[in-house]
């Protein structure tokens, strides 16, 4: 797997990818770090008997989500590459146009697809630093404030593509159907974060 600081050195090129969907993938991946300590500062400590089975869980899931996104980051720039290939195919006549337009839709669907997998992550991180304000140790409540703040930010972010790869779309139902899922989405992960600091403000 690619290093941080391969990445980031790619990330800073004058190359259209990897982007801000790989970026924002990795934000997440830091929100996972950052879980995966408050959870193991909490397990076995006096006072948290109680959100033991908790923090197992959250410790558990935060490794497989860093798996997970790490994977995401490569993927995201893989599907703007097939995008940028579709955009290359010859169109000299109808054929070829309707072969490079058969490309390009399932290009931008996959690149669509993608980064609803990384959003969809950031948001589970997102629920798994809720549960650290609730349960965690709170001597690292800021912590888990910070990964509340980082997968919020990860998945605004990829939502940004996602809207983006919609204008490519020619199937106007898909993109109406999309459109809400966004909002529906960012409306409970606000809501989520939103709650979350408000119990957080409340231990400060």
């Amino acid at each position: 797997m690619e290093s941080i600081d391969s990445f980031v050195e790619r990330l800073a090129s004058p190359s259209p990818a990897p982007g801000g969907g790989a970026a924002s993938s990795l934000v997440a991946v830091v929100g996972t770090a950052l879980t995966s300590m408050v959870a193991g500062l909490t397990v076995g400590k006096k006072g948290y008997e109680s959100s033991q089975k908790i923090m197992e869980h959250v410790s558990k899931r935060s490794a497989e989500l860093r798996d997970e996104l790490r994977n995401l980051m490569k993927m995201d720039e893989e599907a703007f590459n097939k995008i940028v290939e579709a955009w290359k195919m010859p169109k000299s006549n109808d054929d070829e146009k309707a072969s490079r337009e058969k490309a390009l839709q399932a290009a931008t669907m996959v690149a669509i697809q993608v980064p609803w997998r990384i959003a969809a992550a950031s948001q589970e991180v997102l629920r798994l630093s809720a549960l650290l304000v609730t349960y965690g140790n709170r001597n690292a409540i800021t912590d888990a404030g910070c990964s509340l703040e980082f997968s919020l930010a990860a998945l605004k972010g990829v939502i940004q593509n996602i809207k983006i790869n919609l204008k490519s779309l020619r199937d106007q139902e898909k993109v109406e159907m999309e459109q809400l899922k966004i909002k529906l989405f960012l409306e409970d992960s606000n809501q989520i974060y939103q709650d979350a600091m408000k119990e957080l403000e409340k231990k400060l």
